[in-house]
């Protein structure tokens, strides 16, 4: 996974005269497409025992597994965001057109390997973009140059500041499940290391 991401983040998006068109790198769509064969092919390359189904059920009885991952090989090859001056496009299958009036705010969140862009419309909806994307910070760029009319960071809207809180409440919560997990696993250790003590 870390490959693939250094990967994409070394891709370039297109350039025309009226947009800009970014993607997910080729080796994405590849990579799935691969892990969908094997999926397919796993069957025969397993051995059987003696009074297993034949290598024929289990491809047929994994057939939803493979469909699901060659159909999500072929929305990372389909899917595209293109940037124009007053509207962005963006989808795989269906394409949608959003203006830029209709935009309200945006957020990046930073992850461990990849980051993501969080576009708010007026309707409430977010509109959620993958670090994998080619030129991702240029992306970001350009959403921001559309948003210069817009209050700064000090004014975030109601549901940006909403998934902020949102999200530091849960890693909060994440780390209590983690400090108690442990304090758990320590003190089953402690006990069965006391029970063979007065054995």
């Amino acid at each position: 996974m870390g490959v693939i991401c250094g990967i994409c983040a070394s891709s370039h998006h297109q350039v025309s005269e009226d947009s800009d068109t970014f993607t997910f790198s080729p080796v994405v769509g590849y990579f799935m497409a691969a892990v969908g064969v094997l999926t397919c092919v796993a069957p025969w390359l397993a051995k059987s025992k003696a009074g297993d189904f034949p290598p024929s059920h289990y491809f047929w009885h994994w057939a939803p597994i493979w469909l699901f991952i060659f159909a999500l090989s072929l929305f990372f090859f389909r899917y595209r965001v293109v940037v124009c001056d007053k509207a962005f496009t963006y989808g795989a299958f269906q394409r949608r057109v959003i203006s830029f009036s209709d935009v309200i705010d945006f957020d990046v969140l930073q992850g461990g390997r990849s980051s993501e862009l969080w576009i708010y419309l007026k309707s409430g909806k977010r509109l959620k973009f993958s670090g994998l994307l080619s030129d991702f910070d240029e992306l970001v760029g350009m959403v921001n140059s559309h948003m210069q009319g817009l209050p700064g960071p000090q004014h975030d809207s109601a549901a940006k500041i909403h998934d902020q809180d949102k999200r530091r409440r849960d890693s909060k919560a994440a780390n209590w499940y983690v400090w108690i997990g442990i304090g758990i696993v320590a003190v089953f250790v402690l006990t069965l290391w006391k029970m063979r003590l007065l054995h």
